[in-house]
């Protein structure tokens, strides 16, 4: 009471005043975000989803568990949940369809594809303007074309021998994960650079190049750079004077400081070879050939860099995991082998595209490893949209994961299992039609933004 008493009026008075306010716009933020907002009629994730991202969407990014957790909602609330204050996933293969077409008007949601851009220079994957994505896609098509194919053959077999030879080589057990990482990281980086990284070599030397690990590693930390990018500066800029105080750097920055050397110092010397003496490499080059197409030199070079993070972990995850599947399926992999011996163990696409159980062992093992486990936010053009008989408004954040559809029981009976024969005849002559399970086959996306890759994979 002496504190209060000897306080003048006008401070109590202000402060209470302040608390008035502060209680007052509190309680008309929470009315608005559970009662008045536009969304306030989809289900949420949890009692603050509506107030802030952080409260739900966060911290199950930050587990790794979003895309696990998301489904579980959707079956017992429905198909749209609302997951923050102007966020929705939708779990609908037909929304899915509708936002995802060819033409769609939902534009890539910048605050996340942002956290993807290689040194202020956009690329295929980070653009989210839908014009210019279409433009940079055609140009890239030079390369991601079904008919370049043939010309990188050479280079794939050459590098899937060297791989093959080291673990022929090896007296230990394999760590696919690691082991597939690497053989994908040095086939990348000599499609991207017209130079190979080493990380097979280093593999079998019994070593992980950290340029490969921690870029790939990168991924874990993009909750933090998407949702806060002030605290992933400030960790930026922190480690950085730590390390000109002592010399020292953590591993995450000290791998991707090697991967930044590397791959500045590949894209120069393919850059120089190329003008002096040709190409570094009998294949298409990446690099060389945006540059040649009139792509700037920087903007070629964050092309091959982002290149270089989805090219090898989501292909190196799958292959471990059919190379896993077959591990533990013996009868179909005797059946393969089998099937491959009568070509003759032939390394050309036009043959092994002849070959139904080695087909359906690729879409298959692609489907079971759901290795592309990430969220495709979009964000609803001007005049809104209606899903499931709800009306969101035009900026609102709209995300599924094509993982989902994947493992959807309406297509894939026993998705968790791991069966070839969901593609093939019962005798593997040739594949079965099934137009529901091609429906939700939807690993690369689809639309206008299905992932380039999927140029290449006619075996998918």
């Amino acid at each position: 009471m002496a504190l209060f008493s000897s306080l003048p009026l006008a401070w109590l008075l202000g402060a209470v005043a302040v608390a008035v306010a502060v209680l007052v716009w509190a309680g008309l933020f929470l009315y608005r975000a559970f009662f008045t907002h536009p969304l306030a009629c989809v289900p949420r994730a949890g009692l603050l989803a509506p107030v802030s991202r952080l409260a739900w969407a966060f911290p199950h990014e930050l587990r790794g568990t979003i895309t696990l957790d998301l489904p579980k909602l959707h079956a017992r609330l429905g198909p749209l949940v609302r997951i923050g204050p102007n966020e929705v996933s939708y779990y609908s293969l037909a929304a899915y369809d509708a936002i995802h077409k060819a033409g769609s008007q939902f534009s890539k949601d910048p605050r996340v594809y942002g956290g993807f851009v290689q040194d202020g220079h956009p690329a295929l994957f980070s653009i989210t303007d839908p014009g210019e994505h279409a433009r940079r896609r055609r140009l890239m098509g030079q390369l991601y074309n079904r008919s370049r194919v043939p010309l990188l053959e050479e280079l794939m077999v050459k590098h899937i021998a060297h791989w093959m030879r080291c673990i022929a080589r090896s007296s230990q057990a394999v760590d696919l994960a690691v082991s597939c990482r690497a053989l994908e990281a040095d086939i990348i980086s000599h499609f991207s650079f017209g130079i190979t990284v080493g990380a097979v070599d280093a593999w079998a030397a019994g070593r992980e190049l950290a340029s490969v690990a921690k870029n790939d590693e990168l991924a874990q930390w993009m909750p933090i750079i998407t949702n806060l990018p002030g605290l992933w500066s400030t960790l930026e800029s922190l480690q950085a004077r730590i390390a000109s105080v002592t010399g020292h750097q953590p591993a995450l920055w000290r791998g991707l400081h090697a991967f930044e050397q590397w791959s500045h110092k590949a894209f120069d010397v393919s850059m120089k070879q190329g003008k002096v003496e040709g190409s570094l490499s009998p294949s298409p080059i990446l690099v060389e050939t945006l540059v040649r197409s009139g792509l700037p030199p920087r903007t070629a070079l964050a092309e091959a860099k982002e290149n270089m993070g989805p090219g090898t972990d989501t292909t190196s995850a799958s292959l471990a995991h059919v190379l896993w599947a077959l591990a533990h399926n013996p009868g179909f992999q005797e059946a393969l082998f089998r099937d491959l011996q009568q070509t003759g163990f032939a390394t050309d696409m036009a043959s092994l595209e002849g070959v139904p159980r080695l087909r359906a062992c690729v879409k298959e093992g692609v489907r079971w490893a759901g290795a592309a486990a990430a969220m495709l936010p979009r964000v609803v053009p001007a005049g809104g949209v209606e899903l499931h008989g709800t009306f969101l408004p035009e900026g609102t954040v709209v995300t599924s994961s094509p993982i989902w559809y994947l493992r959807d029981t309406t297509a894939f009976a026993r998705p968790d299992v791991f069966d070839p024969y969901r593609w093939i005849t019962p005798d593997a002559t040739e594949l079965r039609a099934d137009a529901l399970r091609d429906k939700y086959y939807i690993p690369f996306s689809k639309g206008a933004n299905v992932c380039i890759g999927n140029q290449y994979l006619r075996l998918l």
